[in-house]
């Protein structure tokens, strides 16, 4: 039965260590998984061009309707996206002003006819008009963005302080090691200094060879007989005179 448990738990273990959630892929607080970059921008998006189409039908213009949800949903995609694709809800929200906006005053019919100035007129007032709110807008997830950069890293990186030992481990590997003197100078000292083995006396003398002389050769194998045992070389013949 206590086999049985162990293994249980350890399961159990296995399965929270599956199911947790990487730190890359979390929301800003707690530890369930963020909405990825395209649920971002449609958080934003959609609200957005909603309150824009309420406000433009009414009063030809945005209000605080369209403000209102405007922040709120540039602020719901900074905060619920994941750590990994902070950088589309950190500026989307220019993008999302310019795109509906206009969008929307064209569709609806809020451009006066007459010309180009009237038609840049209908089209310039709501930009206008909407400029503040995206300016706050952009401001707050930018600071926000760069606030999960700094909260939110890898909780396995590397301390400084073995980002250190590791460089200087790195840099005394990359040093050449120390070269080991020659021993050629040592011996042929060593041969300079120890004594010559002295000559017997009587010895004759070794005369030196005249010049123009052959050179010895080396005798062939073979070349040479075997006397046998206790028989001594005859020498030649002595001249007495």
């Amino acid at each position: 039965m206590s086999e049985l448990r162990d293994r249980s738990a350890a399961f159990d273990d296995d399965v929270e260590d599956y199911d947790a959630v990487p730190w890359n892929y979390r929301a800003i607080f707690g530890s369930f998984k963020g909405i990825p970059w395209w649920a971002a921008i449609l958080s934003a998006l959609v609200p957005a061009f909603i309150g824009a189409f309420i406000d433009i039908n009414s009063s030809k213009t945005v209000g605080w309707t369209f403000n209102a949800v405007f922040f709120i949903g540039a602020l719901a995609a900074i905060l619920l996206v994941q750590r990994r694709s902070l950088f589309a809800p950190m500026v989307q929200p220019p993008l999302i002003l310019a795109a509906t906006v206009p969008a929307l005053v064209l569709l609806t019919g809020g451009v006066a006819k007459g010309g180009l100035s009237s038609m840049a007129l209908g089209l310039g007032k709501p930009l206008i008009d909407s400029f503040p709110v995206m300016a706050i807008t952009t401001a707050v997830t930018v600071a926000l963005g760069i606030v999960r950069m700094a909260i939110q890293k890898d909780p396995n990186r590397p301390s400084k302080d073995e980002v250190r030992e590791a460089k200087a481990e790195l840099k005394s590997r990359s040093k050449p090691a120390p070269r080991k003197p020659a021993r050629e100078p040592a011996r042929e000292e060593a041969a300079e200094e120890r004594p010559r083995r002295p000559r017997p006396e009587g010895a004759p003398a070794r005369r030196p060879r005249p010049e123009g002389a052959p050179a010895r050769r080396p005798r062939p194998e073979g070349a040479r007989a075997e006397r046998p045992a206790g028989q001594r070389r005859p020498r030649p013949p002595r001249d007495d005179r």
